[in-house]
């Protein structure tokens, strides 16, 4: 692109936001109502190129220009977004009912389309997996994640979810304050969907943390210094490396040329050749080479880019063992780490998910079906065999869960016959009366044979005497002769 083309360009977009776009039904546009050309705008509508070469994103401290494809270009901002990502991506997500009757608690809903949408495909073209993973990303990385319901015609029954790309939707409010979200799909007019109260949503949208309640912050944007100072580290230490390892310097010559004609032709030829790396300059006419600068061990690169790694997992999260960085880590406490992880981030995540889908996708109706979603976080142990076996022991055990039971949590087929049905319990444990006071003895006493102090009872450890007219005693079975 000409500079005067791009330099113009630029000061087009210095121009102040566009007016609203959102327009009521059967209202004539005006001139005032269209969208001045942005940056953004080439994004929304595929020139993803020009967009990039516009300089798209917000321009950090450090003089980089952070944007959703330079972030993710860093190892650390890529290893976040993953990590958060592919772990709420393969964690089941199963839909359930629960029954009226509290005794009977809830039930897998196996009828329901979304059922098998967010547990195998929720489309012909990908998986749960896949679908969930890509929304995440979406949110994490820029606040949003949108996808388009297609229900079934008269009931309005979500039957499957297509993901949008969060630059082709923007969302706001129309005069009588209702949620509108407007959808530009690449050459395809403008689609507006209105949120109304008591219908089906024709758009799910799932947000991160925001301060208006309907769209949420994109950590590329808070987090533009953060990110552009570790994106210089690593361009500096590369363009290090690209002129062999040599730090800015200056020539120093006793004489003046005698022409600019002349001191753009030395410059020219030292250029040419001395800009291959690892290429040593050879100095004539008392040309004297002088460093410039600070060199990296002085500039504490390493350091910084250290400190990089924390400061960008603050912003996502995420613990720095989980992104490679082992340097704060010990046997002590990298278990603690990875439950915090799980407790404290990973949870908002599957909750975000769980909520938006019973916002979203359900009817008014089915919400008050008793429909909700759940993730299912024993998939986290998969690769933990003892933790795994630790815990059924103690279920089993304790009569929470029979054999079958466990079994299935395992994808083990049950016993036959009915054998592992059964509940068991501890000998030593009983039932506590309904008041929690003592135990007392059954009404009545217990009964003749079972109270080992009554007298009554013949000490089997002295036998009668024997009587005249008893049998004597014979050998058992065995050859034990009884004593007598």
């Amino acid at each position: 692109m000409f500079p005067e083309i791009a330099s113009r360009l630029r000061s087009l977009l210095a121009a102040p936001p566009p007016l609203s776009i959102l327009v009521e039904p059967g209202e004539r546009k005006t001139a005032a109502s269209f969208e001045a050309i942005t940056t953004d705008w080439y994004a929304r509508n595929g020139y993803e190129q020009i967009y990039a070469a516009l300089g798209g994103g917000s321009a950090a401290w450090s003089g980089e220009r952070v944007n959703l494809a330079s972030a993710l270009n860093h190892s650390v901002v890529w290893a976040c977004n993953r990590i958060i990502s592919e772990t709420v991506g393969f964690i089941p997500l199963v839909m359930l009912q629960s029954d009226k009757d509290p005794a009977k608690g809830k039930q897998l809903a196996t009828k329901h389309p979304m059922y098998q949408a967010m547990l195998t495909a929720p489309n012909d073209e990908m998986t749960a997996m896949g679908f969930r993973e890509t929304l995440t990303s979406h949110t994490v990385m820029q606040g949003n994640a949108y996808a388009q319901i297609v229900r079934r015609s008269g009931t309005g029954v979500a039957m499957e979810l297509h993901p949008l790309q969060p630059s082709q939707v923007r969302s706001g409010r129309n005069k009588a304050g209702e949620l509108v979200y407007v959808v530009k799909q690449g050459n395809e007019q403008e689609k507006t969907y209105t949120v109304q109260k008591n219908k089906p949503h024709d758009i799910f949208h799932m947000r991160g943390l925001g301060n208006n309640g309907t769209t949420g912050f994109s950590v590329i944007s808070m987090a533009v210094q953060s990110i552009g100072t570790a994106i210089a580290a690593e361009k500096n230490l590369g363009n290090f490396f690209a002129r062999g390892g040599r730090l800015p310097y200056i020539l120093e010559m006793a004489q003046k040329f005698k022409s600019k004609e002349d001191f753009d032709r030395f410059r020219a030829d030292w250029e040419m050749v001395y800009a291959i790396a690892h290429k040593a300059p050879i100095l004539e006419n008392d040309i004297k080479y002088k460093q410039i600068g600070i060199s990296l061990k002085d500039s504490q690169l390493l350091e910084t880019r250290l400190f990089s790694i924390h400061e960008i997992c603050r912003w996502f999260g995420v613990p720095p063992h989980l992104v490679g960085d082992l340097s704060r880590a010990t046997f002590s406490n990298i278990e603690q780490l990875a439950l915090e992880f799980v407790k404290l981030t990973l949870s908002a995540w599957l909750t975000r998910w769980e909520q938006e889908l019973w916002r979203c996708v359900l009817t008014p109706e089915e919400k008050g079906q008793s429909y909700f979603w759940r993730h299912n976080l024993n998939s986290l142990l998969r690769g933990d065999f003892p933790s795994r076996m630790a815990g059924y022991a103690t279920m089993l055990q304790n009569g929470i869960a029979n054999q079958d039971e466990i079994r299935d949590l395992e994808d083990w087929n049950p016993i036959e016959n009915g054998i592992g049905t059964g509940y068991h319990i501890q000998l030593n444990m009983q039932t506590l009366p309904p008041d929690g006071g003592p135990l007392q003895p059954p009404k009545g006493g217990a009964p003749a044979g079972d109270d080992p102090t009554d007298p009554s009872e013949p000490d089997p450890s002295k036998p009668k005497p024997a009587k005249p007219g008893d049998p004597k005693p014979t050998a058992d079975a065995v050859g034990n002769t009884p004593a007598t």
